[in-house]
């Protein structure tokens, strides 16, 4: 694996408690206008640490997927 891509995934791995408290902390309302707004694909209407922390998302996401269907390891 590149070690680019391993840098990130550990990365996208030491922040997932963060990820984690902050989205158990953010009003529901907060919660749905982020999820409306990414599922309509205006990330530019984001401001930038949360455009980060969404595109973290996405990466552990992809991770796990992947992960989860063998194609790539720890």
């Amino acid at each position: 694996m590149d070690r680019d891509v391993q840098r990130l995934l550990a990365h996208a791995d030491q922040t997932r408690a963060t990820m984690r408290d902050m989205l158990a902390a953010m009003p529901t309302t907060e919660k749905a206008a982020l999820i409306r707004t990414c599922a309509a694909g205006d990330l530019a209407a984001l401001d930038e640490r949360t455009a980060l922390l969404v595109g973290l998302l996405a990466v552990v996401a992809i991770f796990d997927l992947s992960e989860s269907r063998g194609e790539v390891g720890p």
